[in-house]
């Protein structure tokens, strides 16, 4: 155990082991379907002998302390508050990244919240430090949960063209379990969340991937705009994530910023037609489970700490 930025991280505690054995037809499946996309949202790693059981590693607290990664991806990966700025952003490209940015951090820490500690007063009191105080990582913590609701709606063609096991009587239980999730018309068909998808789309239509731009003197240059800066900045953030030094933190940040990915991908391309990767799948669906979890429990810390205020 060692001391970092005054949180002990216990390596034994955020040590994560492949399972053993390995799955010899999801790796052969994995090595199937990977190929090179030019302009992907996300390159999934090559795949290898590693395999980890999310259920076994559980996204938690750890006391690992990851402020300098977030650091670097705010500083470095997001455009900035300047940036999204209507004037300067017109398509709402860099808009929606910072947010789905912010709203993965606000996910991650409400998990490591409801992990901090079996009291609530501790959790609260954690809570208003990491999330309450800044009203909004909330708002984006709800978006980033709308973005990848909509990817999931969207994904409902695609869903149904993708072979979800080799094995046969695993492959009809899974599908049948992601048909309930699409037949909870509730829940998939709210009005807010059918017009997600359609309304970045409409936005993207007015947008090229380039513009032609002419300074003062009359030069003119090719500056790159719009959705290409995104998708770039999209794959950076997944690299980014294997700096992290907790294993637990870093399969988890992987697994949750791939089902953003896989998410822009079904709303912003055509995607949605076309039956998905296995891994895109798991992390789809996945980090739907995380966001819904997350905001969950936000909803439940606001209560506590409304009563908190009140007493």
């Amino acid at each position: 155990m060692m001391e970092m930025g005054g949180f002990f991280f216990d390596f034994e505690h955020t040590q994560v082991l492949p399972v053993d054995p390995v799955p010899l037809h999801l790796m052969e499946r994995d090595r199937k379907e990977r190929g090179f996309e030019l302009d992907a949202w996300a390159r999934f790693d090559l795949p290898s002998e590693d395999y980890y059981d999310l259920e076994e590693y559980p996204e938690g607290y750890t006391g690992y302390d990851g402020s300098s990664v977030w650091k670097f991806l705010y500083e470095n990966l997001t455009f900035g508050k300047e940036a999204i700025e209507e004037e300067n952003d017109p398509n709402g490209w860099h808009n929606v990244f910072d947010r789905a940015v912010s709203g993965l951090h606000a996910s991650i820490a409400c998990h490591v919240v409801d992990d901090y500690s079996d009291d609530d007063d501790e959790c609260a009191a954690e809570y208003k430090r990491r999330i309450a105080c800044d009203p909004e990582r909330l708002s984006n913590l709800r978006f980033a949960f709308a973005i990848v609701l909509a990817g999931v709606r969207e994904s409902k063609q695609a869903m149904q063209k993708s072979k979800f096991d080799e094995d046969a009587a695993v492959d009809a239980s899974t599908r049948e379990l992601v048909q309930g999730l699409f037949d909870d018309h509730s829940f998939m068909d709210g009005e807010n969340i059918k017009r997600v998808a359609p309304l970045l789309r409409a936005a993207a239509a007015q947008a090229s991937e380039c513009s032609v731009l002419t300074n003062e003197d009359d030069d003119e240059w090719l500056e790159e705009t719009g959705v290409w800066q995104v998708r770039q900045r999209s794959r950076a953030v997944l690299r980014l994530f294997d700096c992290v030094q907790c294993g637990a933190c870093r399969i988890h940040g992987k697994v949750a910023w791939f089902g953003v990915a896989t998410a822009l991908k079904l709303i912003y391309s055509d995607a949605s037609t076309r039956p998905l990767c296995r891994v895109e799948v798991a992390a789809l669906l996945t980090t739907l489970a995380k966001l819904a979890t997350a905001v969950r429990f936000a909803e439940e810390m606001e209560e506590i700490c409304c009563e908190q205020a009140a007493a």
